[in-house]
C-alpha cells in the first residue's frame, strides 16, 4: 500500500515500530557502534520518508513549542515555509478562544501535557491559517521516545467540511425546511424543559396554538409558491413579536406553536396574543402581491390547564379551533367547562 493511502493510525504503528527497532538494535549492537550508528540511521531516514509524505499534516513537538512539520503542514496553513512553523507555540496558530469556552494558550499545553502523560490523545481544535481563515481540525498526538527524548508526533486532520454537514444534519433534525423555525420535536423539547423549570420554581408558562385563516383560499388564488412566502413572513413575523426568551414553531401546513417559558401570570399571555393579532394588521409582502391575513389563536397555561406536555398542547388546540369557529382573527384561552 503506498504511503498516501495508510490511515493515521497505520502511519503512527510504524513509526512507533520504528522508533522500537532503534532501542532493539542499540541493545543488539552495544558492542559495535558502528553497526549500531548505521542502523540508527537506516531507521531515522525510513522516519523521515513516512514524516515527510504522509498526506496529513503532521508537527512534532517538545511539548512546549513546535520543533518541525511536513509539507502537507505548510500547505494545510497556507504558509510559505515551515520556518513559518516551527518554533511557535500551537496557539499561535488559533483563536483566543476555543469553542468550548477554553483559552487557546491553556488548552494547548493541557493537552500536550495529557498526551505525555496517556501516551496518546485525539482532541478536535479550532486553528487559524495564514490567509485568516480559520479551520476545524482533529489532532491525534501520540508519545513517542526518540535518542532518549520523548517528543510529541501530532497529526492534524481537517474536518472543517465535516462538521459543516454535521451541523446543517442537526439543524435539519430540529427545524422546519421552509421557514428555519424550530420544527415539533425542538419544541416539544423546550416545553419538557419549561414545564420542569417552572414545577421546580413553582412559576406559570403559556403554550399558543396559531392557525392562519384563510390560507386555503391564499394557496387556490395564488398557488403554493406564494403559500409558502406567506408562512415565512408570518414566522418572521411572529419572531419579531415575541420576547427573546419565547420559542415561535411551524408544526406543519399553516399550524404554528409559541411557547412563553416563564409570565407572571394568565393574563401577561393574553397580552402577547393580542399583540400578535395586531401584528397581523400590516400586509404582507410576498413575490410583490399584498396579501392580507388573520390568525385564530388558542391559549392553555400551566399548572392551570394542565401540568404535562400533551395535556396543554391539547387544550392550546381545543382553544385555538374555538376561537377559529367563532369567527377568527380573534384568541381564546382554554376553558375546562366551556371545552367540555
Amino acid at each position: 500500500m503506498r504511503d498516501e493511502e495508510k490511515t493515521r493510525e497505520q502511519l503512527i504503528g510504524e513509526l512507533t515500530a520504528l522508533r522500537s527497532m532503534v532501542s532493539e538494535q542499540r541493545k543488539n549492537h552495544e558492542g559495535n557502534d558502528r553497526d549500531a550508528a548505521d542502523s540508527v540511521r537506516n531507521t531515522d531516514a525510513k522516519f523521515r520518508i513516512l514524516f515527510e509524505n504522509s498526506p496529513e499534516g503532521i508537527f512534532l513537538s517538545n511539548g512546549q513549542l513546535l520543533t518541525d512539520c511536513n509539507d502537507a503542514m505548510v500547505k494545510m496553513m497556507r504558509c510559505s515555509s515551515k520556518d513559518e512553523l516551527i518554533g511557535r507555540h500551537l496557539s499561535d496558530f488559533a483563536p483566543a478562544v476555543q469553542p468550548d469556552g477554553s483559552p487557546s494558550f491553556e488548552k494547548a499545553n493541557r493537552l500536550m501535557e495529557e498526551a505525555l502523560q496517556r501516551g496518546n490523545m485525539q482532541q478536535e481544535w479550532r486553528c487559524c491559517r495564514f490567509d485568516g481563515v480559520e479551520l476545524s481540525v482533529e489532532i491525534l498526538m501520540t508519545a513517542i521516545s526518540c535518542e532518549g527524548e520523548t517528543i510529541l508526533y501530532m497529526v492534524w486532520r481537517d474536518i472543517t467540511e465535516s462538521k459543516r454537514i454535521e451541523e446543517a444534519i442537526r439543524h435539519l433534525a430540529y427545524h422546519d425546511v421552509l421557514t428555519g423555525l424550530p420544527n415539533r420535536m425542538l419544541f416539544t423539547d423546550r416545553m419538557v424543559l419549561a414545564i420542569a423549570q417552572a414545577k421546580r420554581h413553582q412559576k406559570t408558562m403559556a403554550v399558543m396554538m396559531l392557525d392562519l385563516d384563510g390560507f386555503k383560499t391564499v394557496n387556490d388564488t395564488y398557488g403554493h409558491h406564494v403559500g409558502d412566502l406567506l408562512l415565512q413572513c408570518v414566522g418572521n413575523r411572529l419572531t419579531g413579536t415575541l420576547r427573546e426568551g419565547d420559542t415561535v414553531a411551524r408544526l406543519g401546513g399553516d399550524e404554528f406553536m409559541i411557547l412563553l417559558p416563564e409570565i407572571k401570570q394568565a393574563a401577561n399571555s393574553f397580552r402577547i396574543a393580542k399583540k400578535i393579532i395586531s401584528s397581523f394588521k400590516q400586509p404582507f409582502i410576498c413575490d410583490g402581491i399584498k396579501l392580507t391575513t388573520s390568525t385564530s389563536i388558542g391559549i392553555s397555561v400551566y399548572p392551570r390547564d394542565g401540568e404535562d406536555m400533551d395535556v396543554l398542547m391539547k387544550h392550546a388546540d381545543r382553544a385555538m379551533y374555538k376561537a377559529k369557529a367563532a369567527g377568527g382573527n380573534r384568541y381564546f384561552p382554554y376553558n375546562s367547562q366551556a371545552q367540555q
